[in-house]
């Protein structure tokens, strides 16, 4: 927190300062007792005698900070330290109040709430289109003066008013800091600030000097108030920016008949390029941790700029532009978080912006199911196409092409309970090894050879020749693939 000498001439008022001041810059942020040995700094206020910079000077406390400087009629010089301790205490508890509601989403009316007694006047915020959006609220309808009630009241601007400040002052959107007018536009002295971003403009700020006139310390404070008025509207607008390009993302990943150029034509303007090299991850917890989902995208999206973070299928879905930073050090950068919350990772494959969006997600959300999901592990899902191949064939082919054995197994095991289905898949998987097939269902070797015997009669199928084998084996996978889609 940054402080200029006007403001700390108003905090001293009652010690009727003089003050030289010319540059009254906002660079003060500590204090200090003058003394000749000490080497001035920038950002320091120093407090002490009259005597101490002029030959012929008396015991009255001076402070001084580079050239600026306020006598003081007092001999006090620790009550002075002190009041001056008091003062950087009190607005570096505001600069702490009101970074804090930045970063945690208030509203705008929390800053002025939280601003009453450094602003010290009233004091309003308006939108492009001259509607109430705060105001000081411990100033109510009839306190101030007219114009002050009708926003009160109607929630804008009168209209007659506007019209006159208007022809007033046509240009009035494109000015910058603290302006005001020696005209009788108001019935009382007001002061006015613009916000914009990129161009736009986004409203305006405006303090009334009542019930007494406005100091320039007093005009330091309004300045300072609306340095933060303009970090929540760049916040709130990258917010508004950040959902909608979430928005987007969701639905390209979760629908493969959306429509992909939103979203592209979004990345571009964010610096990304159709060349760049793109790759999903999927982060899952082991426990299902639906509430620190939302929390794990909010903080990845602060920390890493190259990643955007959705939530998706219960998981966290991370799109990683590798060509701002490598997938080696991206993954290095993952780890600790991994870790810390109790999540694995899972690597989809490399693809550009022309390439399909949706497609490469769903390789990653299909094969993350078959890796060994432990905590704090990074997984290639290249390591398991062969299920993502298995659920495109099942999404593709008409249901007749898969072997009719499956079906009949099926009906069979349901109507006689009976587990012959499980029993043929992993008899096909173990490529007939019968001690490993009965070792998988913990079956005893001649319970299994009777199985395959009622098997070969139920199905009537040669299981000795390797096509019928393959198309099989080949349907069994397609139906299990197509329990992850």
């Amino acid at each position: 927190m940054k402080l200029s000498m006007q403001i700390f001439a108003d905090w001293l008022k009652n010690y009727q300062p003089k003050a030289d001041v010319s540059s009254n810059q906002f660079e003060i942020e500590a204090v200090r007792l003058f003394s000749p040995e000490v080497r001035l700094k920038e950002n320091t206020l120093y407090i002490g005698r009259l005597r101490d910079l002029f030959k012929n000077g008396n015991d009255r406390v001076i402070c001084t900070h580079r050239n600026d400087i306020l006598l003081l009629n007092t001999t006090d010089l620790e009550e002075i330290l002190n009041c001056v301790l008091d003062a950087l205490t009190f607005y570096t508890h505001w600069d702490s109040t009101m970074m804090q509601l930045l970063t945690s989403g208030a509203m705008l009316q929390d800053l002025f709430d939280a601003s009453q007694q450094v602003l010290g006047h009233p004091g309003f915020l308006l939108d492009p289109y001259q509607r109430h959006l705060a105001h000081t609220s411990n100033y109510g309808i009839g306190d101030v003066d007219e114009p002050w009630d009708h926003i009160l009241k109607q929630g804008s601007c009168d209209m007659d008013f506007l019209l006159r400040f208007n022809a007033t002052d046509p240009e009035r959107i494109r000015r910058k800091g603290i302006y005001s007018y020696e005209t009788s536009l108001f019935p009382l002295k007001a002061y006015h600030y613009n916000f914009s971003l990129q161009g736009n403009f986004l409203g305006s700020a405006t303090v009334i000097a009542f019930p007494t006139s406005m100091t320039e310390g007093g005009l330091n404070c309004f300045s300072l108030f609306c340095t933060y008025i303009q970090k929540w509207f760049e916040i709130h607008i990258q917010e508004q920016q950040s959902l909608i390009l979430d928005t987007q993302l969701q639905s390209v990943i979760s629908d493969a008949n959306a429509d992909p150029k939103d979203l592209c034509r979004r990345l571009l303007l964010l610096g990304w390029q159709e060349t760049d090299t793109l790759i999903f991850i999927k982060l899952d917890a082991l426990l299902e941790a639906y509430n620190i989902h939302t929390h794990l995208c909010h903080s990845l999206k602060i920390a890493f700029p190259h990643i955007l973070a959705v939530t998706a299928d219960l998981s966290v879905c991370l799109l990683c532009n590798l060509s701002q930073c490598p997938l080696e050090e991206t993954c290095r950068n993952l780890y600790p978080w991994l870790q810390n919350s109790k999540y694995y990772a899972t690597l989809g494959k490399c693809f550009s912006l022309s390439d399909s969006i949706h497609h490469h997600y769903r390789f990653v959300s299909i094969t993350s199911q078959y890796v060994k999901k432990e905590a704090g592990h990074i997984y290639q899902g290249t390591k398991h196409v062969l299920p993502y191949l298995f659920s495109q064939l099942k999404s593709t082919v008409i249901p007749t092409a898969l072997h009719p054995a499956l079906h009949l197994l099926k009906e069979y095991d349901a109507q006689h309970h009976t587990q012959f289905y499980q029993t043929l898949y992993l008899y096909l998987k173990h490529e007939r090894s019968i001690a490993d097939t009965a070792r998988a269902m913990d079956l005893p070797r001649n319970t299994l050879l009777y199985r395959l015997k009622r098997l070969e009669e139920l199905t009537k199928e040669d299981l000795d020749d390797d096509m019928e084998r393959l198309h099989l084996l080949l349907s069994f996978e397609m139906e299990k693939a197509a329990e992850y889609v």
